[in-house]
């Protein structure tokens, strides 16, 4: 199985190296000189630096990649290195015809509904109430808002575990305090889900926020100043002003947040263990489950391979849903 890679490999640096050979050779050959022209220098030194960050992503990203494929077609486990048999779409078929396959599929799915959407119009929402703060306050806010994003997730579920704790948690003391009875809230299947959403809306909005007020910043204001001359509302600003000049930026943030969505998994690992009764046992977490503890790693590459299919396709819509041509 290494020939092929380390064949992708060599194609991959020859790829990188290639351009800039071409043209000192195509320079020289041109000018009958040892001295390149200033342009071909610009390329020659853009492809140099540029060939350092395509080495590093070939390395930890396309090397994985191809591995991922071609282990996908196999039937690899390191319980039988030596006897790794070559099983083509097997993996594939095994995986499409597993009930529980579909079942975290429509688990992560109905996760992402109810965050990226929902991200993506509260990310929207304190950037706009940010900038009609002083500026000092505006950074105050920024900052504080895209901590939670910083800080360690392992540090986050230790405190959202605390706080949501079926016995003595902060959560159940508040009810408690109102005079309603205490809820187990990853114990419950009803409640797990919901539960994650929230942690989600609370930690993961920050970097919208940002990207949203910096593009919110740099509309120009003659704009709203037409809007208030011609009597629009409010309401018929953010519609006619504010909402199309941020669709780029809406693409974005929709587009990233889908893919943070889909690769989901620590809530599943740290907190909920899949539970209860499954309900929290996300795409990403049965990969990593087939991986290391069922030992499948070619069933496990294929479900990989699959949810990354998946995570194009619906970028992919994403796009051609939301882009504009609006520039500004």
């Amino acid at each position: 199985m290494a020939d092929p890679l380390w064949l992708l490999a060599g194609l991959v640096g020859t790829w990188m190296l290639a351009p800039p050979a071409i043209l000192v050779g195509a320079d020289l050959v041109r000018s009958g000189r040892r001295r390149l022209s200033l342009r071909h220098q610009q390329w020659f030194w853009a492809y140099v630096f540029l060939a350092v960050s395509l080495a590093w992503s070939s390395l930890f990203l396309f090397y994985p990649l191809a591995q991922a494929i071609l282990q996908s077609l196999t039937d690899f486990s390191l319980t039988h290195v030596t006897q790794t048999h070559w099983v083509g779409l097997r993996n594939y078929s095994e995986t499409l015809s597993d009930p529980f396959w579909w079942h975290t599929v429509w688990i992560t799915l109905a996760y992402m509904a109810a965050t990226v959407p929902a991200g993506v119009l509260i990310s929207l929402f304190l950037a706009l109430q940010i900038l009609k703060q002083p500026p000092g306050l505006q950074t105050f806010f920024k900052a504080a808002l895209y901590l939670p994003g910083v800080i360690s997730f392992v540090v986050g579920a230790t405190v959202m575990k605390w706080i949501f704790h079926s016995g003595d948690g902060f959560a159940n003391g508040v009810l408690q305090s109102l005079g309603m009875a205490p809820r187990n809230w990853f114990g419950d299947p009803s409640l797990a889900m919901p539960v994650l959403v929230a942690m989600s809306w609370l930690s993961a909005n920050g970097v919208g926020v940002i990207v949203y007020a910096a593009a919110l910043g740099n509309i120009p204001s003659t704009y709203y100043e037409v809007a208030r001359i011609d009597g629009a509302t409010s309401l018929q600003t953010f519609r006619a002003v504010t909402w199309p000049l941020v669709k780029p930026t809406t693409v974005f943030v929709s587009i990233t947040s889908l893919i943070a969505g889909f690769q989901v998994f620590a809530p599943a690992l740290l907190i909920t263990g899949g539970g209860p009764l499954r309900s929290t046992y996300f795409l990403n977490y049965h990969i990593y489950r087939t991986f290391y503890y069922e030992n499948h790693f070619g069933l496990a590459s294929a479900m990989a391979v699959m949810l990354m299919l998946m995570i194009v396709a619906l970028s992919l819509v994403n796009y051609r849903w939301l882009a504009t041509d609006v520039e500004y």
